[in-house]
């Protein structure tokens, strides 16, 4: 019988996820740097109150599940960083072929190459750690908060903290991990666009005494009929 190994949670896992950003996207780092000087906004990164007139920050659309049509506000900002940290279930499950593409839709130009190889890298670390295991892999993210850290029409620097949970029978039991990641973005295409991505774990808050922690067989039974939620109406 083949002992069962838990893998331990670490950032390039959640970056996959992220992806892209692509720079995991998935959510990978990809180097280089854009420096954001101008403030949010007069309320220390608070969100902005949308108006009547204001744009919807948006996905306009998805196309083959990676959102895009983000609006070139501080909210359109924050909307993108959230629906691209999204995406890291999506890029664990999609066929490796079409893994460019997809990073190449969210990243800029500039980083685009970089961002690539990262997540084809992290991509296949991934999927032999967890080759030798059952059932699924079933990795569901969730956005606990985000922060404007900064903000003009060309750039805005935004960072999100969010949780991912990991499992696959037989090889990784369920697990969390929490992370911030915190994204450089620039207005490209008529869109806003990946040009740096850092994740860093944390913060971590501990598990109550509510419940034991399920088994990965558990996990599997209790989801039945569920889809995971990505912020898609």
């Amino acid at each position: 019988m083949r002992r069962a190994t838990t893998i331990t949670s670490r950032p390039g896992l959640a970056r996959l996820a992220a992806i892209s950003a692509v720079a995991f996207v998935l959510g990978m780092a990809v180097r280089g740097y854009v420096g954001v000087d101008s403030p949010t906004n007069g309320s220390g990164g608070a969100e902005e109150q949308p108006t009547s007139s204001a744009p919807t920050p948006g996905p306009r659309e998805y196309v083959d599940d990676i959102p895009s049509g983000f609006a070139r506000t501080s909210d359109g900002a924050r909307a993108a960083a959230v629906h691209f940290v999204l995406t890291g279930q999506t890029m664990i499950g999609m066929v490796p072929t079409r893994v460019p593409d997809a990073i190449r839709s969210m990243a800029a130009s500039g980083s685009a190459d970089s961002q690539v190889t990262e997540a084809q890298e992290q991509l296949r670390l991934l999927r032999e750690r967890l080759a030798g295991g059952t059932a699924q892999i079933r990795y569901i993210q969730s956005i606990l908060a985000s922060r404007v850290d900064a903000f003009t029409p060309e750039r805005a620097r935004v960072s999100v903290w969010s949780v991912g949970v990991l499992s696959r029978t037989g090889v990784a039991q369920p697990q969390a991990g929490w992370t911030t990641s915190t994204f450089e973005l620039v207005w490209e295409r008529d869109d806003w666009r990946i040009w740096d991505n850092t994740i860093t774990p944390g913060p971590t808050p501990a598990l109550n005494a509510s419940a034991l922690p399920s088994s990965a067989e558990q996990l599997d039974q209790a989801l039945v009929g569920f889809t995971p939620w990505n912020g898609a109406s």
